[in-house]
């Protein structure tokens, strides 16, 4: 029974993890819990994990940097995933607008907490910590804290705290203002939701597939580059069966088009 002490009190890397498995797990299982139809999602896991602090639980120094970077590097990836494939395309359609109201969501924040900061004494890391909490930015505490480190060459431990007690109130913040605005400007989600598909839907081109034979004289011998040259027109093809070999494969834009060939566009 000695080893399951050591792994419930202990420091080690075992014991790091056990907590961290348990913290996700509670807080994943906490956030699927609705009140008035409002759930606080993954910040539960915050909850969980400053309760569980406070009950005197460390981790591991070396595992807990380990995973804040990679966990950190892992959030922003996926976030950069899921935006890019319309990332282009929004920044067309209004995108500069979004961007310097964000802009100025941004400089209003900083210009709030330095003042806060001259009136009330509180050291600039500590309110920048405030700061990320306040608008739940993580990646903003996690540069914060690596230019503090970049700057000082120490750690401020005010930092991750300050952005811990702010957070909370920041996620609770957003949602009351939502459901202020909802009920002020009497906004009726369904209808907006099916407003804005109607709108995005009228922009969609829609893609329809062809099973064709090359059979016209004038792009024998072409390749697909100067094919979309010639008709002006994009398509994609996606296989080529051709005719001389019997071979079925991915063309390229290179890819030369001859007589019976038959594609998927």
């Amino acid at each position: 029974m000695n080893w399951l002490v050591e792994l419930i009190t202990g420091s080690g890397i075992a014991h790091s993890i056990l907590v961290l498995a348990l913290v996700i797990s509670v807080g994943l299982l906490l956030g699927k819990i609705k009140i008035f139809g409002i759930s606080l999602g993954t910040t539960w896991i915050l909850f969980f994990g400053i309760f569980l602090g406070h009950l005197g639980l460390e981790i591991d120094v070396n595992v807990l940097h380990f995973l804040k970077e990679f966990g950190l590097i892992l959030f922003i990836f996926s976030i950069g995933m899921q935006v890019g494939p319309s990332f282009f395309s929004s920044f067309k359609q209004g995108g500069v607008t979004l961007n310097l109201l964000a802009t100025g969501v941004v400089l209003l924040g900083v210009v709030t907490t330095y003042v806060i900061h001259t009136i009330t004494g509180i050291p600039i890391a500590t309110m920048v910590g405030i700061l990320s909490g306040a608008v739940t930015n993580t990646p903003g505490l996690g540069a914060a804290q690596q230019t503090y480190t970049d700057v000082t060459g120490a750690t401020d431990p005010t930092i991750a705290t300050a952005y811990a007690v702010a957070y909370p109130l920041g996620v609770v913040g957003i949602i009351l203002s939502i459901v202020l605005f909802r009920f002020i400007f009497k906004i009726n989600f369904a209808k907006e939701n099916s407003e804005l598909d109607d709108k995005n839907e009228s922009k969609l081109t829609e893609a329809h597939m062809f099973s064709l034979q090359v059979e016209n004289p004038s792009i024998f011998g072409k390749d697909i580059r100067d094919i979309k040259h010639l008709i002006q027109k994009e398509f994609v093809i996606s296989r080529l069966l051709q005719e001389r070999t019997q071979a079925l494969v991915v063309p390229q834009t290179n890819t030369v088009l001859n007589e019976g060939d038959k594609i998927l566009v």
